[in-house]
């Protein structure tokens, strides 16, 4: 195959994945028009590119013409979440945080009233917070706590204010002298899987360390809930 057989190729797959990308949680259903505006391709391309999808199983049609993503695409999508190991995602996703941040990172997950740190990356500094693998800490206190709280919908102003913002910082409530601020990671059928934390002594993540990290977090969670399968449309909901 010549080097133009292999860019024209890989064209045809660029365009093939463009129209299945057209497709998201609040537009599932899309019309042959429709796909052609969210991807800019011509309608003879699309269909085409429809007609092999649809042997594949990848796209569907109703009888009206109306396209939707086919069941292979449920079937992969399976096979991606037997094959991926939380560790493999979030381990990773908390070095970065450390190595960004000179701070603690670690994941907790929620355990009825409780929540319970399974991940943590120790901060370089001498002077840090002290919670290992395994601690239980009552889930009304802590910015983890409040994040996982607030994104299994717990009412209130208070946790509609954390989902709005997708953030949650806490001072002092766990440990003296401890600020800390997390986010929250979703994983496949739009499930909470955690919370993301960075914690540290106040004397450095005072407000202006806590308004350089929280962008930080806040990239680093979306980035683990599109690795662990999850919407980030979720994200946007808590901010609308």
């Amino acid at each position: 195959m010549d080097d133009t057989e292999t860019r024209s190729g890989v064209a045809s797959v660029e365009r093939a994945l463009a129209l299945l990308r057209a497709f998201t949680r609040d537009r599932p259903r899309l019309s042959l028009a429709e796909l052609a505006e969210a991807t800019g391709l011509y309608k003879s391309t699309l269909l085409r590119l429809a007609q092999t999808l649809e042997g594949d199983g990848l796209l569907s049609r109703t009888p009206g013409g109306i396209y939707h993503l086919g069941p292979a695409c449920l079937h992969l999508a399976t096979i991606y979440q037997q094959a991926v190991e939380p560790a493999e995602i979030i381990l990773p996703a908390l070095r970065a945080l450390n190595r960004l941040t000179g701070e603690s990172a670690c994941f907790n997950i929620r355990n009825g009233d409780k929540r319970v740190c399974v991940y943590r990356i120790e901060s370089v500094h001498r002077l840090r917070d002290h919670v290992m693998v395994g601690d239980v800490i009552p889930l009304a206190q802590g910015a983890a706590g409040h994040i996982l709280s607030a994104f299994s919908g717990m009412p209130g102003r208070k946790y509609a204010l954390i989902r709005k913002r997708g953030l949650a910082i806490s001072l002092e409530e766990v440990t003296p002298g401890v600020a800390a601020i997390a986010a929250p990671v979703f994983e496949a059928g739009e499930s909470l899987a955690g919370a993301l934390v960075v914690s540290g002594p106040r004397t450095r993540l005072d407000k202006i360390a806590i308004d350089r990290i929280g962008p930080l977090l806040l990239d680093s969670a979306r980035d683990v809930t599109r690795q662990l399968g999850g919407s980030l449309a979720l994200f946007e909901a808590g901010a609308g």
